[in-house]
């Protein structure tokens, strides 16, 4: 059974209170953000780098994840890494070096931009040649300057020449030994 004209305007004249105290209300809380004034006005946004809390990698906590750094020196080139990464933020190239028994790094590059810094990678470095950085400022115009290269370049014709005979040497010296 519907109700009387007169409870539906009722009925109606509450909500308009409702919402007109509603919006009253919320009015009142914003004012003083927007000018400034009582004791509500709080600064939203923090300067950078803050003069009196500044980040330092000095301020960070002990297990912090920074940006990652290879030793190249001590990579063996596994790409233990390359496959776990979850963002496959991690590109490896590697040919054989002048000791067969040893893998010459040409590309190692880790994408910042796609890094999600979960650390897994470095976790499954077995020579812990990866590791975090206490570095975490690292912000670019460019997609591209997030990019960091580790790797040691591409084997010249030349060099793969001088390896050979290296390797050719050895093998001789080894022959005449036995």
């Amino acid at each position: 059974m519907r109700g009387s004209v007169f409870s539906t305007l009722v009925a109606y004249l509450k909500d308009v209170l409702w919402a007109l105290r509603s919006v009253w209300g919320s009015c009142l809380t914003a004012v003083p953000y927007l000018f400034g004034s009582g004791d509500l006005h709080r600064e939203v946004t923090e300067l950078y780098p803050d003069p009196i809390s500044s980040k330092t990698p000095d301020d960070l906590p002990a297990k912090s994840r920074g940006f990652l750094f290879n030793d190249i020196d001590r990579c063996s080139g596994c790409r233990e890494c390359e496959k776990i990464c979850p963002a496959r933020c991690i590109r490896i190239e590697a040919e054989p070096a002048a000791d067969e028994s040893k893998i010459w790094i040409s590309v190692f590059d880790v994408d910042f931009s796609k890094c999600v810094f979960c650390g897994i990678c470095v976790e499954v470095c077995g020579p812990n040649s990866l590791r975090h950085t206490r570095e975490f400022e690292g912000a670019s115009y460019s997609n591209n300057e997030m990019v960091t290269r580790f790797g040691r370049g591409w084997v010249s014709p030349e060099q793969r020449k001088k390896w050979a005979a290296m390797r050719r040497q050895i093998e001789e010296e080894d022959g005449v030994r036995s």
